[in-house]
């Protein structure tokens, strides 16, 4: 930016400047408990634009998936003005409900006369202390896999500076909007859908998949999901994703 103010945290990401909007959160809840169905919805505050961000996290004191893991996928549907979560292929699946937080980047000025305001060059609010904000802590971007090849994953953990001490994987949220299905794979016998995921995993006595088994949220593309995908060969997309992880405020 040429003029103004900006923050940077510890890994280097902008929280406040005056170029970008900062989130303002317009609502939080706890979803329904997951049914047995594969997935499911949660309504969205009325009258939210296409800037609207939503955040989730298990709302759980420890794993209780497959492997002590809680392993999701899922998207914003602006249309039906609702938000879906989904879950990942596995022998036994998370129970319980979702924390959510829904954030929004249109942000209205504050009635309040004290605080701290910022301003994009056009005059939007961009950020205002009389608002609560999301705490983005760390970001990565990955490959979400084509037919051929796996995609990539990303793993935050207790070894991550970011990782706040005394905090557990139920207090890192991650953004819905960068996760999603992303085809189908046609396996011969079974249609599957390919999705980029995140799964909240807790310490344990027996190893998984991304490595040894400690506190850490894994984000990435290329999982399987539950769920009835359509009928046809297979679809990969192979775009990238950009995934925000944020604290609870």
């Amino acid at each position: 930016m040429s003029y103004g103010i900006q923050v940077k945290n510890s890994s280097g990401f902008t929280q406040i400047d005056g170029l970008d909007r900062n989130l303002q959160i317009i609502a939080t809840g706890t979803t329904a408990n997951f049914p047995q169905a594969p997935q499911f919805s949660t309504a969205l505050p009325p009258g939210v634009d296409n800037s609207v961000v939503v955040f989730i996290a298990p709302n759980s004191t420890s794993g209780v998936g497959q492997s002590n893991t809680i392993p999701i996928w899922g998207y914003v549907d602006l249309a039906a003005n609702e938000f879906i979560i989904g879950r990942t292929l596995g022998f036994s699946f998370y129970q319980g409900s979702f924390n959510y937080v829904v954030c929004v980047a249109n942000q209205s000025e504050p009635t309040s006369g004290y605080g701290f305001n910022t301003y994009t060059d056009n005059g939007d609010l961009a950020f205002s202390s009389a608002y609560k904000q999301m705490k983005g802590i760390a970001h990565a971007t990955y490959n979400v896999g084509t037919v051929n090849s796996p995609g990539q994953y990303i793993v935050f953990d207790e070894n991550n500076p970011a990782w706040a001490y005394d905090t557990s994987p139920q207090d890192y949220y991650v953004m819905l909007n960068a996760l999603g299905r992303t085809g189908v794979l046609n396996t011969g016998s079974t249609m599957y859908y390919r999705c980029s995921f995140a799964t909240w995993g807790w310490s344990g006595t027996q190893s998984w998949h991304y490595g040894s088994y400690d506190n850490r949220l894994v984000v990435g593309g290329s999982s399987l999901a539950s769920g009835t995908p359509p009928t046809g060969p297979s679809t990969i997309s192979n775009d990238t994703r950009t995934q925000i992880i944020a604290r609870n405020i």
